[in-house]
Parts: structure tokens; sequence; C-alpha cells
């Protein structure tokens, strides 16, 4: 009598389980939701805190003065030299090429003691936004790397007034002539003799790999931060890191484990980086502007006016000029004031953007869109999909005009 009861009330017991499941998973979203709007609402709640300072803190507040900052952020062979060069050569600008490399090379060779990198990184970006530069470790190191005859400028303004006694266009000039680079020197011609600081640094120098280490270095209303994040086709990023030596094909060369193992890490980190700007709201994500070197190099006077415009600096003509000869250029152009080769930006860029095209292995690119599917299609970066037709025809470009992190900017 018990199993026939139960039978007869089996139809309502299965009601009732499908009900109880179906308002648990209603209970389960409404937490989920609400957990992800706690998140959201930290997240912005600590960018107000650090950009409390709002549009206003591009000029003087006050009796106060709040020091501008431009951070170019990239791998490395995105195209952040150019990008960098471009500042470099406005006379309003401060500009540092990689100074991350200092605080490196220090920790490399620091021995005992109880800081680590990311902790060195966090004290030197802080002072070094404000103009202040205190660690006489790393001001040595920066002495010796700016003064290198190797690439007397990969900083104008370190290479010129008051620094050294005569400008880089002057015969005169001699990197033996300028002065030493102490705090005091340094920290007065950054504050009084220019309007901005702009750095150029790789996202494997940056703690955590993340843009979020470097905002948190700007957390203080005495300081204005924005940040470019300069985004370039993985195949060709990939195809130069490794003929340059960044990374080295383990298993035989058919195997190509480096590039297996370096494409998915670094498209991991910049998927995490888009990610992270994706969830920022709108009044925050106006201080980041993606940056597709692809969009540079083929209209590269057309983005000097938006990269200049982001940074409130005037166009001026003689960087056009100059931005115009240089992408209009061939490698063999570099000299000796050019630097080495990873510092000389002269090139055909229109050349640049596709050589890659035929200098992969055809097994290699297809490991990258495989393990960069995501990066390029937020960033409307074209598969090749193992259609060699497509690959060697280079009036078909493999970038699309929009794409949709583009949507995710109001500038």
């Amino acid at each position: 009598m018990a199993i026939s009861r139960l039978r007869r009330n089996v139809p309502l017991i299965l009601f009732g389980v499908a009900a109880f499941c179906i308002a648990g998973s209603y209970l389960l979203d409404i937490l989920i939701q609400r957990e992800q709007q706690r998140r959201n609402a930290e997240l912005y709640l600590n960018f107000e805190k650090v950009f409390s300072n709002g549009p206003a803190s591009n000029f003087t507040r006050g009796s106060e003065r709040v020091r501008k900052n431009l951070i170019v952020v990239s791998h490395g062979r995105s195209g952040s030299t150019l990008m960098g060069d471009i500042f470099n050569h406005h006379p309003s600008v401060f500009y540092m090429y990689e100074p991350l490399q200092s605080p490196e090379r220090v920790m490399k060779g620091f021995r005992g003691g109880n800081i680590n990198y990311s902790q060195m990184v966090d004290h030197f970006l802080t002072g070094l936004f404000r103009c202040t530069f205190d660690d006489p470790d790393i001001l040595y190191d920066m002495q010796r790397y700016y003064r290198k005859p190797d690439h007397p400028r990969i900083s104008q303004a370190i290479a010129s007034p008051p620094l050294c006694p005569y400008r880089l266009t002057d015969p005169k000039w001699n990197p033996k002539l300028c002065h030493p680079m102490t705090s005091k020197a340094l920290g007065t011609a950054c504050r009084d003799h220019y309007d901005l600081t702009v750095i150029k640094v790789l996202m494997a120098r940056i703690p955590e790999n993340s843009i979020k280490t470097i905002f948190s270095s700007c957390n203080s209303k005495d300081v204005d931060c924005k940040v470019v994040f300069l985004i370039r086709d993985p195949r060709a990023v990939i195809t130069s890191s490794r003929i340059i030596g960044f990374f080295k094909e383990t298993g035989g060369r058919t195997a190509l484990q480096g590039t297996k193992s370096y494409s998915y890490k670094r498209c991991k980190q910049t998927e995490e980086n888009l990610e992270y700007v994706r969830r920022l709201p709108d009044s925050l994500r106006e201080r980041i502007k993606i940056q597709r070197f692809e969009d540079l190099a083929m209209n590269p006077l057309k983005e000097l006016s938006s990269l200049f415009e982001f940074a409130a600096l005037p166009v001026l003509e003689s960087v056009k000029t100059w931005l115009k000869q240089t992408t209009h250029s061939s490698r063999a152009a570099c000299n000796h004031m050019d630097g080495v080769d990873v510092t000389c930006t002269k090139d055909d860029y229109w050349t640049a953007i596709n050589r890659w095209r035929w200098g992969a292995h055809p097994h290699e690119i297809d490991i990258i869109e495989h393990n960069c599917a995501k990066v390029m299609n937020l960033m409307g970066y074209r598969p090749v999909d193992r259609s060699n037709d497509l690959l060697v025809n280079r009036t078909i470009p493999l970038f699309r005009e929009t794409f949709e992190a583009k949507h995710w900017f109001l500038h």
C-alpha cells in the first residue's frame, strides 16, 4: 500500500524536485549576479580612488600641481619603440625608453634585504610619476644606460639641456659633456621643463603582467595617469620574437614547443588585460587607449593626431614631418644617432606589417592562430586558416578596419 501511494505521488514528487532545482538555479543566478555587481562596484571604487582627480587633473588644480603621465604598454616586438619615439620627438615630453630595465637589472644584482621586484617597481614608478628619482642604485644604472653611445637619443629629454649642454642637433653634442644624472638634476629637469612624462614599458617587466599594476602606482591626487595599450598581430609578434631570440624552439623544429608556450603565454596576458579593460566603467576606461600597430603603420599622421589628442598635446609640424619620413624609410637608413637595431625606428611600415607573412612557417602560423584566436577576434585580425593563397596575397590585409575592442572606447 505504501508503494502504491508512493507511485501515485511520483508526479508530485518529481514536480517538487523540478521546482526545487529551478528555484535553486534561479537563486544561484541571483547570487552570481550579485557577486558580479559587488566586484564591479569594488572595481569602480578602487579606480575612483586612483582616478579621483577627474578630467581637470590635466591642469593645475588650485595651488596643487598635478603631474601628468602617459604609459605605453605592449609586448616586445609590437612597435612600441616607434610609439615611444613619437612622444620622444615632442618638446613638451619627458620621455623614458623602457625605464623598468633599471629596477630589473638592479634586482638581479641585489643581495639580501626584504624588498622584492614588485616592491622595487612600485617604489620606482610611484616616484617617477612625480619626477622623483631617489633610489641611488637605480640612478646609477640609469646613468650608465641612458648615456650609452649605442643609443644616444633614446630619450631626447635626458640628452638635451638642462641635463646636457647642447641639443642633439648641435654638432658640439657629446654624451661625455652631459651632466651627471643626480636625483636633483633629473627631478628638476622632468618637473620644471616638461609638461608630460611618457614612458614605454614591456608587459613582461610589469609585475603580474598587468595594466592594473601600473595604475596602482598612480594612486594619489598629485598624479594623473593614462595608458596607451599597444597591440600588434600576434603572428607578427611571435615570429619576430623567435627571430630576435626572445625564446627558443625545443623538441626539434617540427615540434615548435617554444612557439606553443610563448604564444599561449603572451596571448593569455593580452586577453586578460583586454578583459580587465572591458570591465571598467566607461568613465574610467577613457583613461586607456587601445592602439593597434597596424593602424599606426598604415595611417601614421591620422593616428598621430588621435594619440596627441588623447595625451592633450598639440600636434607639431616638426613631429609630423619626422614621422612621415621615418615610416617611409628603410632599415638601411639607420645611422649611429638612431642607435642599435632595436632602437632605430626607420622602416617601410607597410612592409613591416606584412613581413611575417613571408617569414613564418605555415605550422608556426597555425599554432599561433590556435593559441591566440580570442585576441585575434577581439582585435580584428583575420586568420589565414591554412590558406596559402590568402597568406601570400599581400593585397589582402589580414586585419579588419573595425573590431570588437574598438567599440569599448569613447575616443
